[in-house]
């Protein structure tokens, strides 16, 4: 059995150690195919991601290194299933292969596509691979027919010079390599969620307060918020005082380890026909506090409780004509859908229609934004 020699496992651990530090997927790739290359040198080093049922490749090559041309790359495509690795796959799969493990060199050169018009080109005699997938041998032929995308690595040189030492270094490195890809691929995932909560907190308004008032953090909406509605200038290191006093005044009224926080009304503040709602949410009482701000037009409310509907209803009203369905009303009035629900049958009832269309015509008919048809 090969055994590595010491040089070669401290540059292999070395080599695992920087796999684990690639976090960005946009870079991994690059990166992943620079630790590899330079414990097995080649001559075209290859990251390629392939459809296994159109055969599309798409390949990243490291820099300094010459790219695909794009009729290139549509040649790689189309003779893929005449690659010796492609051939043999069910074994390719199971770790590192070459391709003079499956074929001669007279063997290969007799492939009219794969060989004398793409690897022949590359100046490629031989190429070894490695794939982050391992579905069973059995399952091969289903495998080989779906949309999944298989990852793996190519490294090819101009000579049949692969040692079982680069085979070896490979496939101890395998297991790592796709390790790290999975890392890198929900550290990407973490950052798109991270991404989306700050922009809906950043809509929303949020900040968040210590027990004496000091501003832990404060998006930026909510500090033009606060710079609106109140006449002083803000200081992002304080609420105004105004805003402390009516907080204070609401947790003077709590006890420890109340659960009555979900019941404080929100603090409105109107000004040139707009209101600016500020919720609190008490996290524990006399360590910090929640402040959830959010802006809304006053006419188009004020105007649709002249309907005889309630404040909630006119709330959930308001958001159908904005287009939004259900599971987002419930969302962003905090409440269960089914909440939604009996609040869509009573304006129903209350306005004598029988769906949300009905309800929108309706409401804005009878405000005069929109006029009585004919009668034919």
């Amino acid at each position: 059995m090969e055994q590595l020699a010491f040089d070669d496992t401290q540059k292999l651990h070395q080599g695992i150690q920087k796999l684990y530090t690639l976090h960005q997927l946009d870079t991994f790739a690059v990166n992943a195919l620079s630790i590899m290359n330079r414990l097995v040198s080649s001559d075209f080093p290859v990251f390629h991601t392939t459809n296994m049922r159109t055969h599309q490749i798409v390949d990243t090559v490291l820099p300094g290194f010459p790219s695909l041309t794009p009729e290139m790359q549509r040649i790689k495509s189309r003779y893929l299933v005449e690659h010796p690795l492609f051939e043999h796959m069910s074994e390719a799969l199971n770790g590192a292969c070459k391709i003079s493990d499956f074929v001669t060199q007279s063997q290969l050169h007799s492939l009219k596509g794969i060989y004398q018009q793409f690897l022949r080109p590359m100046g490629s005699e031989d190429q070894m691979t490695i794939f982050m997938a391992n579905p069973q041998p059995s399952s091969w032929h289903k495998f080989g027919k779906t949309d999944l995308i298989l990852f793996g690595f190519a490294f090819s040189r101009a000579q049949r010079n692969f040692t079982e030492r680069d085979r070896l270094i490979f496939n101890l490195l395998r297991p790592h390599i796709f390790q790290a890809h999975c890392n890198a691929q929900q550290h990407h995932q973490l950052q798109q969620e991270n991404s989306k909560i700050q922009q809906s907190l950043d809509r929303l308004g949020v900040a968040i307060v210590d027990a004496q008032g000091r501003v832990e953090s404060i998006a930026p909406q909510a500090i033009i918020w606060l710079e609106i509605y109140f006449s002083k200038p803000i200081n992002v290191d304080r609420l105004p005082d105004h805003l402390w006093a009516w907080i204070e005044h609401q947790i003077a009224g709590l006890t420890p380890n109340s659960h009555l926080p979900k019941a404080i009304l929100p603090l409105r503040i109107q000004q040139a026909g707009r209101e600016l709602k500020i919720r609190l949410v008490v996290e524990e009482i006399g360590v910090r506090y929640l402040l959830l701000l959010e802006e809304q037009t006053l006419s188009s409310l004020n105007s649709l409780e002249l309907l005889g509907l309630s404040q909630r209803e006119t709330e959930v009203l308001a958001l159908v004509i904005q287009g939004k369905n259900n599971k987002t009303i419930a969302e962003q009035l905090s409440v269960h859908q089914s909440t939604i629900r009996k609040h869509l049958e009573n304006i129903y009832r209350k306005l004598g229609v029988s769906s949300r269309t009905e309800a929108i015509s309706q409401a804005l008919e009878k405000l005069g934004f929109l006029r009585s048809l004919p009668v034919r």
